[in-house]
């Protein structure tokens, strides 16, 4: 029997979890201009193409943001971990 506080941590547990709109945000935020309804691997893709067109400081405080984010890994949806491990691997 799942008590109501129970619930509640599960419930909490869930909406933390980094999903794609957060992801989506993050890179938006960055200054990645991205189109409506990406998935979390187009975003990523996206974002690449992006940075390619961008200089050394750029690039380089992107990848440190990314560094970031990775360690937010443990609170993200498998979609939003395959993705960002995409950029990552590219940086």
């Amino acid at each position: 029997m799942i008590l109501d506080s129970e619930r509640e941590n599960v419930k909490m547990m869930i909406t933390d979890l980094i999903d794609q709109d957060d992801f989506y945000e993050y890179l938006q935020g960055a200054g990645v201009p991205l189109e409506p309804g990406l998935s979390p691997e187009q975003c990523s893709q996206a974002a690449l193409q992006w940075l390619s067109a961008q200089d050394e400081p750029v690039r380089v405080q992107f990848a440190e943001s990314v560094a970031l984010l990775q360690q937010q890994i443990p609170v993200m949806l498998p979609e939003v971990q395959e993705a960002l491990a995409v950029l990552a691997d590219a940086l």
